[in-house]
């Protein structure tokens, strides 16, 4: 039996259509349907997020690792013959570094690939940990993507775990002291590398955990900062596998922590932007699922949530409840009203899906803060741009909207080069007047 005919048995067992599937395991369809097909082959963290939406029984779990013809398959099919704990597949390694730094340099796999001559698959196996370049492969690979030279040390430890750091780091109370500091912004390094040191840290962690020298949730406040951090630098398709493997690691009968809830927010926002289309419902769905331990462990993030709810609501065919949620988010977010200028922005966004954009556009001239374009943080300039073409093209102001379309190219191509095709397909869709927006469910 191949791979393909296992998965479609035990969709089929299930009784879940593809859609169900995908929107359970939040793969896209169209991908499971290349997969059980034969066409292509999941990644090993893709197949554990299928079995986890499927309830996979044990023995399907080891069958499935082992028609999985992928080096890092070997050992998940080894740990589910003896019952693997959450803990297996959730270490981050070198590979996802590689990745990270091509899709942040903004180059397809076949860029690269023409650049060092060698094949398509040899980068994305690279990519995968499935194999290493030589030292003389890794050097041009890390010029030609920009890597820093942190970076590019800390990928001279090989495919295996990340754990290279740039001071000595000997217990869970150190980390936790750094972790607090790169989520305040208050760590003394270099920036560029925050992102290195997120995913180092919790290489660390994994294997401190891994034998019992810190506690699992320890490595779940990294995954969480980490999902914070690549949010607001437009970075959240790449937040996924810090998503799945915190999701994997957080027990149903531990309680939330506050700073967890920025997982969820990254896994609603994953959801419903980073597939082949705009999904808000998706993000709809995810949100109400987590809301009720949202309001009783953090009410700052359940009244985000629910401004969030109601933003994908006014992007959907559901606008029609999407006034009565949004009132409820005013409620909830009164709190923190004044120190927060995203409550206007996002009270400004709905209003003009809702057909009111005279009051979105009052809203945002009357608040400083919203009419300033600067902004060091790179997805808060994207969303403040992207609101205000919204407004005022609900206005029929086109020339001021596409002042603030110019000025967030300018932004994208100086600062987040990756996110460019992102950008313009959701300005696409902010640019549409509401009434002609096409409606998904």
């Amino acid at each position: 039996m191949h791979l393909a005919e296992h998965l479609r048995r035990l969709r089929a067992s299930r009784g879940m259509s593809l859609r169900q599937l995908a929107r359970a395991s939040r793969v896209n369809a169209s991908t499971l349907s290349r997969w059980e097909s034969g066409t292509t082959t999941p990644r090993v963290y893709e197949l554990e997020a299928v079995l986890n939406a499927l309830q996979a029984e044990a023995h399907e779990r080891l069958q499935a690792w082992q028609l999985l013809q992928a080096p890092r398959a070997a050992p998940l099919a080894a740990g589910a013959e003896k019952g693997a704990s959450p803990l297996e597949g959730t270490a981050p390694m070198g590979g996802e570094l590689l990745r990270a730094l091509r899709i942040r340099r903004g180059w397809t796999l076949e860029r690269v690939a023409l650049h060092l001559g060698v094949t398509v698959s040899t980068i994305s196996r690279w990519e995968r940990s499935e194999s290493w370049p030589s030292a003389e492969h890794l050097a041009r690979l890390c010029e030609a993507l920009g890597a820093t030279p942190e970076e590019h040390q800390a990928l001279q430890s090989g495919q295996g775990v990340l754990v290279w750091l740039p001071f000595e780091i000997a217990s869970p109370s150190e980390i936790a002291e750094l972790l607090d500091a790169l989520n305040q912004e208050a760590a003394p390094i270099n920036p560029e590398i925050t992102d290195l040191l997120y995913r180092c840290l919790q290489g660390r962690l994994w294997q401190m955990v891994s034998v019992n020298r810190a506690p699992t949730s320890l490595l779940i406040d990294a995954f969480a900062y980490h999902c914070r951090y690549l949010v607001a630098q437009a970075r959240v398709h790449e937040a996924q596998m810090s998503i799945y493997r915190a999701l994997r690691l957080i027990s149903p009968a531990e309680p939330m922590r506050p700073h967890w809830f920025y997982i969820i927010h990254a896994q609603a926002k994953s959801a419903s932007e980073c597939g082949a289309r705009l999904a808000p419902m998706e993000g709809v769905d995810i949100l109400r699922r987590w809301l009720p331990q949202a309001e009783r462990h953090a009410p700052e993030h359940a009244a985000w949530f629910w401004r969030n709810i109601a933003e994908y609501l006014s992007f959907s065919r559901w606008r029609h409840e999407a006034h009565a949620v949004q009132t409820l988010a005013q409620q909830k977010s009164d709190a923190w009203r004044d120190e927060d200028p995203n409550i206007l922005l996002s009270d400004a966004l709905v209003l003009a899906n809702l057909g009111r954009g005279e009051q979105a556009l009052r809203l945002l001239q009357e608040n400083p803060t919203l009419a300033d374009p600067e902004e060091h943080r790179v997805q808060q300039c994207i969303n403040k741009s992207l609101v205000w073409v919204r407004v005022l093209c609900q206005c029929g102001m086109e020339s001021e909207a596409q002042a603030w379309r110019l000025r967030l190219q300018q932004f994208s191509e100086s600062r987040a080069p990756h996110t460019t095709l992102w950008w313009r397909r959701v300005l696409g869709r902010f640019s549409t007047p509401a009434a002609e927006v096409e409606q998904h469910d």
